[in-house]
């Protein structure tokens, strides 16, 4: 059989839930199934696929219904990844066919996906080559930099991949194949902060010009404020305890406006962080600061100053602080692109005084 020519290289669902449960049977690599559910299921979750059954309306028992709730029973007790879950009383598939995007789970659950598909790819040997180049493109969209920190990160010892060294000795061969410089991506990873002098010259050296500067542009303080309304008054997904929230709160947005459009001098210390729910995904954020930038912007030559200024409030993109080339990266990935999840009505918010 000539596997290249017949590998699907995207990272689809039921090829990773069956490859799962072989490596759980065979216990070649130690895999956590309830882990790896938990991470396809999230996935499926945020890709909002319709389920194949929905809660009934009515409290009257549904046979079929019925059936599914005793075998998601039954499957509790079992270590491998079933056919299908339930969430919020509707049960989705996951023996179906389904390609995971980039766009719908976070860092963290698309490593652990891209991993699995690696080590999948490998035990058919497929050419990771190949592989790698293709998911370039699928998901990164030809951003070799944000694709090289991501690769590099798989090496580490927290990610499966790492489980099989000849994996990695590929992922390393692709970064210098193209040329992308590791020994930055080294540096940043294994710098050691001795005191507090330390941290400060890390993360200030490369954007100290910008210290202090005021960013001109066409909005008034409170347009700027009302844009970024949205922030609290739109109301997501319900929490824990059954209250819906805002992904900041309204005091903290005034917070990071207090000072008007300024980068500061010094980062702030307790920085606030997004409250974004499962379904929701952060690109929605990036989308709303292109979004200000491009109306607010007098050069649309700016928009580092833009990141750096929120880099500063928002844990979320304090990344930014850490090097020129994490600032550059962070920058090529915000962009007017809007999610398929994005819901607001931005109408309430672009509109100037």
């Amino acid at each position: 059989m000539n596997y290249p020519q017949e590998i699907d290289y995207h990272i689809e669902l039921s090829s990773l839930k069956h490859f799962a449960n072989k490596l759980i049977e065979n216990k070649v690599v130690p895999i956590d199934a309830q882990y790896i559910f938990s991470v396809l299921k999230q996935a499926v979750i945020n890709s909002e696929v319709a389920p194949f059954l929905r809660k009934p309306i009515t409290q009257e028992k549904e046979g079929y219904y019925e059936k599914y709730l005793r075998l998601e029973e039954e499957n509790s007790s079992n270590n491998v990844v079933p056919d299908f879950f339930g969430y919020e009383g509707d049960f989705y598939d996951l023996d179906k066919n389904l390609n995971f995007s980039r766009a719908y789970v976070n860092d963290e659950q698309f490593q652990v996906l891209f991993g699995l598909k690696l080590i999948e790819l490998y035990s058919l040997k497929a050419n990771i080559k190949e592989f790698l180049d293709f998911q370039l493109c699928d998901n990164y969209y030809g951003n070799k930099e944000e694709y090289g920190y991501f690769l590099h990160r798989l090496t580490s010892k927290d990610s499966i991949s790492y489980l099989l060294p000849s994996i990695n000795d590929k992922i390393l061969q692709w970064i210098k194949v193209n040329n992308i410089n590791l020994a930055l991506i080294d540096k940043e990873d294994v710098v050691e902060i001795d005191s507090v002098e330390n941290t400060s010259n890390l993360i200030e050296d490369h954007w100290e010009a910008k210290k202090s500067k005021t960013i001109d542009g066409k909005m008034s303080i409170d347009e700027i404020k009302h844009f970024f309304s949205f922030l609290f008054k739109e109301q997501f997904e319900k929490s824990i305890n059954n209250q819906f929230k805002p992904i900041l709160t309204k005091d903290e947005v005034d917070m990071i406006f207090s000072n008007g459009l300024v980068i500061p001098a010094k980062p702030l210390e307790k920085k606030v962080k997004l409250c974004i729910p499962p379904r929701f995904p952060k690109k929605v954020i990036d989308h709303a600061i292109y979004k200000f930038f491009e109306i607010n912007s007098y050069s649309y030559r700016d928009k580092k100053d833009y990141i750096l200024f929120f880099a500063n409030y928002i844990q979320d993109y304090e990344s930014a602080l850490n090097s020129k080339t994490s600032l550059d990266s962070l920058a090529k990935n915000i962009t007017g692109e809007r999610s398929p999840k994005d819901n607001i009505n931005w109408d309430l918010y672009y509109k100037l005084y």
